[in-house]
């Protein structure tokens, strides 16, 4: 029963999640400059280009895998709220026991802040591919996941492939443009303060590693 559980799903089993790494992206009260949302050719999902890719066994696979393993699986939420429903913690979360093979363990899963009947049937779901893993299902893909929160990964540290120099540098224009605006700069007030900073260099023509050296200069707050 445990090597069916840990054994590997098809390919076609595993789907693409998308997880943006953009702080700004990420909040609903923040207009980003630097990114566009539009529709992905990978996850099909429609959302900010500052976005990576997490694999994961959705939740019809994952229950399709325990039936095979143990017809008679279970699961049931740890508590029940006053009128004997699951019990919802106080961020929209979940707390399960899940029941494989006679044995149970623990797992929680929420619906990553959405409200409503479906953010409950996705927490449960979560819920239960959380536990899963406890059991080792899916176990693989669990253990490819970044040690930290994708949307605390430094912009710097996620460069995408497709982009050339000039791209970059471009894209590193727009940056610095953005953050002067916050500023209170005009153009020609930032061009300034680049050629001011870096002994008289024009920021038209700088390097992709100048342009992001400036950039973490203005973001420290630097006079």
């Amino acid at each position: 029963m445990a090597a069916k559980l840990r054994a590997p799903f098809a390919s076609r089993q595993i789907g693409k999640l998308p997880k943006v790494w953009c702080k700004k992206c990420s909040d609903k009260n923040v207009r980003c400059e630097d990114h566009k949302s539009q529709k992905c050719g990978v996850c099909k999902a429609y959302v900010s280009t500052a976005h990576l890719h997490v694999d994961y066994v959705g939740h019809a696979h994952a229950t399709e895998r325990l039936l095979d393993v143990d017809p008679d699986w279970n699961w049931e939420p740890l508590a029940f709220n006053g009128n004997g429903l699951p019990a919802m913690d106080e961020h929209g979360g979940l707390w399960i026991r899940l029941t494989v093979g006679g044995t149970t363990r623990l797992g929680y899963g929420h619906a990553d802040g959405k409200r409503g009947g479906d953010a409950v049937k996705e927490a449960i779901g979560d819920a239960i591919r959380n536990a899963g893993m406890r059991f080792g299902l899916a176990l693989n893909l669990w253990k490819k996941e970044a040690p930290a929160p994708v949307s605390d990964v430094p912009e710097r540290q996620v460069e995408r492939p497709e982009q050339t120099p000039v791209d970059r540098a471009n894209e590193l224009r727009g940056q610095l443009a953005a953050i002067a605006k916050n500023r209170g700069w005009d153009i020609p007030k930032l061009s300034d303060e680049f050629a001011l900073w870096s002994q008289g260099k024009d920021i038209t023509k700088e390097s992709v590693a100048v342009l992001a050296e400036y950039k973490d200069h203005l973001q420290r707050g630097a006079s």
